[in-house]
Protein backbone atom coordinates (compact mmCIF):
# COMPACT_ATOMS: atom_id res chain seq x y z
CA UNK A 1 0.00 0.00 0.00
CA UNK A 2 1.31 3.42 -0.53
CA UNK A 3 0.00 4.92 2.42
CA UNK A 4 -1.28 8.83 2.16
CA UNK A 5 -0.11 10.67 -1.36
CA UNK A 6 2.37 13.22 0.05
CA UNK A 7 0.09 15.95 -1.26
CA UNK A 8 -2.59 15.20 1.58
CA UNK A 9 -0.64 14.87 4.48
CA UNK A 10 -1.06 18.13 5.20
CA UNK A 11 -5.24 17.64 4.48
CA UNK A 12 -4.98 14.71 6.92
CA UNK A 13 -3.19 16.68 9.65
CA UNK A 14 -5.61 19.52 9.56
CA UNK A 15 -8.20 17.18 9.48
CA UNK A 16 -7.50 15.63 13.03
CA UNK A 17 -6.60 18.98 14.57
CA UNK A 18 -10.45 19.95 13.09
CA UNK A 19 -11.48 17.25 14.73
CA UNK A 20 -9.38 17.17 18.43
CA UNK A 21 -10.63 20.74 18.38
CA UNK A 22 -14.03 19.97 18.22
CA UNK A 23 -14.86 21.56 15.36
CA UNK A 24 -15.52 18.95 13.11
CA UNK A 25 -18.70 17.72 11.99
CA UNK A 26 -21.28 15.85 14.23
CA UNK A 27 -20.95 11.55 14.57
CA UNK A 28 -23.36 10.56 11.65
CA UNK A 29 -24.47 7.70 14.13
CA UNK A 30 -26.94 7.73 16.65
CA UNK A 31 -26.41 6.34 20.35
CA UNK A 32 -29.89 5.11 21.62
CA UNK A 33 -30.58 4.06 25.43
CA UNK A 34 -29.55 0.19 25.20
CA UNK A 35 -32.69 -0.86 26.27
CA UNK A 36 -34.90 0.37 23.37
CA UNK A 37 -31.77 -1.19 21.27
CA UNK A 38 -31.77 -4.27 22.63
CA UNK A 39 -35.74 -4.78 22.77
CA UNK A 40 -35.59 -5.11 18.94
CA UNK A 41 -33.30 -8.20 18.99
CA UNK A 42 -33.73 -11.31 17.84
CA UNK A 43 -33.20 -14.22 19.26
CA UNK A 44 -29.93 -15.03 16.91
CA UNK A 45 -28.68 -11.26 18.01
CA UNK A 46 -29.41 -11.93 22.02
CA UNK A 47 -27.18 -15.63 21.88
CA UNK A 48 -24.23 -13.42 19.91
CA UNK A 49 -24.44 -10.65 22.10
CA UNK A 50 -24.37 -13.39 25.43
CA UNK A 51 -21.61 -15.25 24.03
CA UNK A 52 -18.87 -12.35 22.96
CA UNK A 53 -20.07 -10.53 26.81
CA UNK A 54 -18.83 -13.81 28.34
CA UNK A 55 -15.83 -13.03 30.53
CA UNK A 56 -14.29 -16.12 29.15
CA UNK A 57 -14.93 -14.97 25.70
CA UNK A 58 -13.27 -12.08 25.75
CA UNK A 59 -10.38 -12.75 27.53
CA UNK A 60 -9.72 -15.43 25.06
CA UNK A 61 -10.33 -13.48 21.47
CA UNK A 62 -8.71 -10.23 23.04
CA UNK A 63 -5.31 -12.33 24.40
CA UNK A 64 -5.36 -15.59 21.22
CA UNK A 65 -7.92 -14.40 18.54
CA UNK A 66 -5.96 -11.42 17.01
CA UNK A 67 -5.51 -8.88 19.77
CA UNK A 68 -7.15 -5.89 18.49
CA UNK A 69 -8.11 -7.27 15.47
CA UNK A 70 -10.63 -10.28 15.85
CA UNK A 71 -11.06 -11.57 12.66
CA UNK A 72 -9.38 -14.39 9.80
CA UNK A 73 -5.76 -13.84 9.58
CA UNK A 74 -3.82 -13.65 5.98
CA UNK A 75 -0.93 -16.12 6.55
CA UNK A 76 3.01 -16.61 5.57
CA UNK A 77 4.32 -20.05 5.47
CA UNK A 78 4.64 -21.87 7.33
CA UNK A 79 1.56 -21.17 9.20
CA UNK A 80 2.91 -23.03 12.50
CA UNK A 81 5.41 -20.27 12.88
CA UNK A 82 2.96 -16.99 11.84
CA UNK A 83 2.00 -14.80 14.58
CA UNK A 84 -2.23 -14.78 14.76
CA UNK A 85 -2.10 -11.05 15.50
CA UNK A 86 0.29 -10.22 12.82
CA UNK A 87 -1.76 -12.29 10.45
CA UNK A 88 -4.68 -10.74 11.76
CA UNK A 89 -3.73 -7.24 11.33
CA UNK A 90 -2.17 -8.05 7.41
CA UNK A 91 -6.04 -8.82 6.62
CA UNK A 92 -6.55 -4.80 7.58
CA UNK A 93 -3.56 -4.41 5.67
CA UNK A 94 -4.68 -6.17 2.68
CA UNK A 95 -8.57 -4.90 2.55
CA UNK A 96 -7.26 -1.37 3.28
CA UNK A 97 -4.89 -1.31 -0.06
CA UNK A 98 -7.95 -2.83 -2.02
CA UNK A 99 -10.41 0.13 -0.49
CA UNK A 100 -7.65 3.22 -1.00
CA UNK A 101 -7.23 2.28 -4.93
CA UNK A 102 -11.17 3.52 -4.86
CA UNK A 103 -10.08 6.97 -3.44
CA UNK A 104 -12.86 6.61 -0.65
CA UNK A 105 -10.03 6.82 1.79
CA UNK A 106 -9.21 10.44 2.11
CA UNK A 107 -9.37 13.56 5.02
CA UNK A 108 -13.38 13.65 5.44
CA UNK A 109 -14.67 10.78 4.44
CA UNK A 110 -16.67 8.76 7.01
CA UNK A 111 -17.23 4.72 7.05
CA UNK A 112 -18.46 2.47 9.57
CA UNK A 113 -17.15 -0.54 10.53
CA UNK A 114 -20.49 -3.18 11.63
CA UNK A 115 -19.73 -5.76 14.12
CA UNK A 116 -16.45 -3.68 14.92
CA UNK A 117 -15.12 -5.58 17.38
CA UNK A 118 -12.35 -4.24 19.57
CA UNK A 119 -11.72 -1.47 16.99
CA UNK A 120 -8.44 -2.08 15.08
CA UNK A 121 -9.66 -1.59 11.99
CA UNK A 122 -11.51 2.25 12.87
CA UNK A 123 -8.31 3.04 14.49
CA UNK A 124 -5.72 2.20 11.83
CA UNK A 125 -7.68 3.57 9.29
CA UNK A 126 -8.75 6.80 11.40
CA UNK A 127 -4.76 7.37 12.13
CA UNK A 128 -3.73 6.42 8.68
CA UNK A 129 -5.75 8.54 6.77
CA UNK A 130 -7.61 10.90 8.94
CA UNK A 131 -11.37 9.76 7.83
CA UNK A 132 -13.76 9.41 10.83
CA UNK A 133 -15.06 5.97 11.31
CA UNK A 134 -18.31 4.91 13.55
CA UNK A 135 -18.35 1.57 15.05
CA UNK A 136 -21.00 -0.66 15.92
CA UNK A 137 -21.07 -3.36 17.95
CA UNK A 138 -23.61 -5.83 20.11
CA UNK A 139 -21.37 -6.51 22.58
CA UNK A 140 -20.74 -4.23 25.55
CA UNK A 141 -17.57 -5.87 26.79
CA UNK A 142 -15.58 -5.13 23.37
CA UNK A 143 -17.30 -1.75 22.67
CA UNK A 144 -15.91 -1.09 26.60
CA UNK A 145 -12.37 -2.38 25.25
CA UNK A 146 -12.78 -0.53 22.03
CA UNK A 147 -12.92 2.99 24.22
CA UNK A 148 -10.55 2.05 26.18
CA UNK A 149 -7.49 1.53 23.10
CA UNK A 150 -9.26 4.14 20.99
CA UNK A 151 -8.99 6.80 24.24
CA UNK A 152 -5.21 5.64 24.49
CA UNK A 153 -4.20 6.26 21.12
CA UNK A 154 -5.66 9.83 21.16
CA UNK A 155 -8.51 9.25 18.45
CA UNK A 156 -11.79 9.81 20.20
CA UNK A 157 -12.71 12.74 17.34
CA UNK A 158 -12.33 10.11 14.63
CA UNK A 159 -13.17 6.81 16.35
CA UNK A 160 -17.12 6.27 18.05
CA UNK A 161 -18.33 3.33 19.57
CA UNK A 162 -22.01 2.34 19.56
CA UNK A 163 -23.89 -0.66 21.18
CA UNK A 164 -26.44 -1.71 18.00
CA UNK A 165 -27.43 -4.06 15.39
CA UNK A 166 -26.31 -3.96 11.99
CA UNK A 167 -29.71 -5.27 11.12
CA UNK A 168 -31.31 -2.06 12.34
CA UNK A 169 -28.29 1.11 11.48
CA UNK A 170 -28.89 3.99 14.02
CA UNK A 171 -27.85 6.46 11.43
CA UNK A 172 -29.77 8.31 8.40
CA UNK A 173 -29.64 7.48 4.57
CA UNK A 174 -26.88 8.05 2.45
CA UNK A 175 -24.59 8.82 5.73
CA UNK A 176 -21.42 6.69 4.94
CA UNK A 177 -18.26 6.76 1.89
CA UNK A 178 -17.74 3.43 2.68
CA UNK A 179 -18.89 0.32 5.03
CA UNK A 180 -16.45 -2.56 6.36
CA UNK A 181 -16.83 -5.14 8.04
CA UNK A 182 -14.81 -8.44 9.35
CA UNK A 183 -16.15 -11.92 9.89
CA UNK A 184 -19.44 -10.52 11.34
CA UNK A 185 -22.32 -10.89 9.23
CA UNK A 186 -22.19 -14.82 9.72
CA UNK A 187 -23.53 -13.73 13.15
CA UNK A 188 -26.95 -12.46 11.71
CA UNK A 189 -29.86 -14.25 10.98
CA UNK A 190 -31.65 -12.17 8.56
CA UNK A 191 -28.77 -11.21 6.12
CA UNK A 192 -31.14 -9.49 3.64
CA UNK A 193 -31.79 -7.09 5.91
CA UNK A 194 -28.51 -6.57 6.50
CA UNK A 195 -28.05 -5.67 3.24
CA UNK A 196 -31.17 -3.47 2.96
CA UNK A 197 -29.52 -1.37 5.51
CA UNK A 198 -25.95 -1.02 3.83
CA UNK A 199 -27.78 0.24 0.75
CA UNK A 200 -29.65 2.39 2.50
CA UNK A 201 -26.78 3.84 4.55
CA UNK A 202 -24.24 3.76 1.79
CA UNK A 203 -23.62 7.51 0.09
CA UNK A 204 -23.95 7.34 -3.57
CA UNK A 205 -20.88 5.68 -4.90
CA UNK A 206 -20.14 4.48 -1.77
CA UNK A 207 -18.33 1.20 -1.11
CA UNK A 208 -19.00 -1.77 1.17
CA UNK A 209 -16.03 -3.68 2.31
CA UNK A 210 -16.32 -7.18 3.87
CA UNK A 211 -15.45 -10.41 4.93
CA UNK A 212 -17.25 -13.35 6.01
CA UNK A 213 -17.31 -17.11 7.34
CA UNK A 214 -19.31 -18.32 4.83
CA UNK A 215 -20.33 -22.10 3.70
CA UNK A 216 -18.86 -22.95 0.26
CA UNK A 217 -21.98 -22.24 -2.80
CA UNK A 218 -24.76 -24.64 -2.52
CA UNK A 219 -23.84 -26.39 0.45
CA UNK A 220 -26.87 -27.66 2.01
CA UNK A 221 -27.21 -26.55 6.05
CA UNK A 222 -27.64 -30.16 6.81
CA UNK A 223 -24.14 -30.87 6.10
CA UNK A 224 -23.16 -28.34 8.28
CA UNK A 225 -24.32 -29.38 11.97
CA UNK A 226 -21.19 -29.07 13.84
CA UNK A 227 -20.52 -25.80 12.23
CA UNK A 228 -23.55 -24.05 12.90
CA UNK A 229 -23.55 -25.69 16.46
CA UNK A 230 -20.88 -23.21 16.75
CA UNK A 231 -22.45 -19.99 16.03
CA UNK A 232 -26.26 -20.96 16.97
CA UNK A 233 -27.64 -20.20 13.62
CA UNK A 234 -29.83 -22.63 11.22
CA UNK A 235 -27.34 -21.94 7.93
CA UNK A 236 -24.52 -19.81 6.53
CA UNK A 237 -23.98 -17.20 4.11
CA UNK A 238 -22.28 -17.56 0.69
CA UNK A 239 -20.43 -15.73 -1.83
CA UNK A 240 -23.90 -16.68 -4.25
CA UNK A 241 -26.22 -15.62 -1.92
CA UNK A 242 -23.96 -12.03 -0.94
CA UNK A 243 -24.03 -11.50 -4.45
CA UNK A 244 -27.88 -12.14 -4.86
CA UNK A 245 -28.42 -9.99 -1.58
CA UNK A 246 -26.79 -6.90 -3.04
CA UNK A 247 -27.86 -7.17 -6.67
CA UNK A 248 -31.27 -7.31 -4.93
CA UNK A 249 -30.23 -4.14 -3.19
CA UNK A 250 -29.37 -2.42 -6.36
CA UNK A 251 -25.77 -2.71 -5.31
CA UNK A 252 -22.75 -3.85 -8.14
CA UNK A 253 -20.26 -5.91 -8.00
CA UNK A 254 -16.81 -4.04 -7.37
CA UNK A 255 -14.32 -7.22 -6.78
CA UNK A 256 -15.00 -10.75 -5.02
CA UNK A 257 -11.33 -12.31 -3.72
CA UNK A 258 -12.45 -15.67 -2.67
CA UNK A 259 -9.91 -17.42 0.12
CA UNK A 260 -10.79 -20.28 1.66
CA UNK A 261 -7.42 -21.43 2.57
CA UNK A 262 -7.17 -18.70 4.88
CA UNK A 263 -10.32 -19.60 7.18
CA UNK A 264 -8.73 -23.13 7.32
CA UNK A 265 -5.03 -21.83 8.12
CA UNK A 266 -6.29 -19.61 11.03
CA UNK A 267 -8.65 -21.84 12.42
CA UNK A 268 -6.50 -24.36 13.06
CA UNK A 269 -3.60 -21.52 13.70
CA UNK A 270 -5.54 -20.84 16.68
CA UNK A 271 -6.06 -24.49 17.83
CA UNK A 272 -2.61 -24.72 17.76
CA UNK A 273 -1.91 -21.68 20.18
CA UNK A 274 -4.54 -23.20 22.81
CA UNK A 275 -2.88 -26.53 22.81
CA UNK A 276 0.76 -24.74 22.67
CA UNK A 277 -0.02 -22.00 25.46
CA UNK A 278 -2.50 -24.27 27.28
CA UNK A 279 -1.66 -23.50 30.87
CA UNK A 280 -0.99 -19.67 30.33
CA UNK A 281 -4.40 -19.40 28.96
CA UNK A 282 -6.23 -21.17 31.60
CA UNK A 283 -5.17 -18.10 33.92
CA UNK A 284 -7.61 -16.97 32.15
CA UNK A 285 -9.67 -19.14 30.42
CA UNK A 286 -11.62 -22.23 31.92
CA UNK A 287 -10.75 -25.72 31.01
CA UNK A 288 -14.23 -26.19 30.00
CA UNK A 289 -14.24 -23.25 27.58
CA UNK A 290 -10.85 -24.48 25.96
CA UNK A 291 -11.91 -27.68 25.32
CA UNK A 292 -15.39 -26.26 23.62
CA UNK A 293 -13.48 -24.15 21.83
CA UNK A 294 -10.67 -26.85 20.12
CA UNK A 295 -14.08 -28.73 19.43
CA UNK A 296 -15.30 -26.15 17.51
CA UNK A 297 -11.93 -25.30 16.17
CA UNK A 298 -11.49 -29.04 14.77
CA UNK A 299 -15.22 -29.10 13.44
CA UNK A 300 -14.48 -25.86 11.09
CA UNK A 301 -11.19 -26.68 10.14
CA UNK A 302 -12.31 -30.52 8.55
CA UNK A 303 -15.46 -28.94 7.17
CA UNK A 304 -13.04 -26.35 5.27
CA UNK A 305 -10.65 -29.36 4.28
CA UNK A 306 -13.31 -30.87 3.35
CA UNK A 307 -14.58 -27.98 0.49
CA UNK A 308 -17.83 -27.02 2.61
CA UNK A 309 -16.82 -23.47 3.86
CA UNK A 310 -15.44 -20.25 2.30
CA UNK A 311 -13.76 -17.12 3.44
CA UNK A 312 -13.97 -14.22 0.85
CA UNK A 313 -13.25 -10.49 0.92
CA UNK A 314 -16.32 -9.26 -1.18
CA UNK A 315 -16.58 -5.62 -2.41
CA UNK A 316 -20.09 -4.04 -4.04
CA UNK A 317 -20.71 -0.24 -4.62
CA UNK A 318 -23.57 1.78 -4.41
CA UNK A 319 -24.29 3.33 -7.68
Amino acid sequence: MTGVARGESKQVSQEMELRKSGNSSPTTIQQLPKEKVSEKFDTNEKVAESYYDDMDADTFYYHIWGGQDIHVGLYNDPVEKDIIRDASRRTVYYMTGLLEKSGLLKPGAIGMDLGAGYGGTARYLAEKFGVRVDCLNISDSQNARNRQMTEAAGLTQLVSVVYGSFQDIPAPDNSYDFLWSSDAIDHAPDKAQVFREVARVLKPGGIFIFTDLMKADDVPASELGPVLERIKLPDMGSVKLYRSLAANNGLKEYAVYQKPEALVNHYWRVKLELEKQKDEISKFCSVAFQERMKQGLDHWVNAGKAGKLNWAIMMFQKP
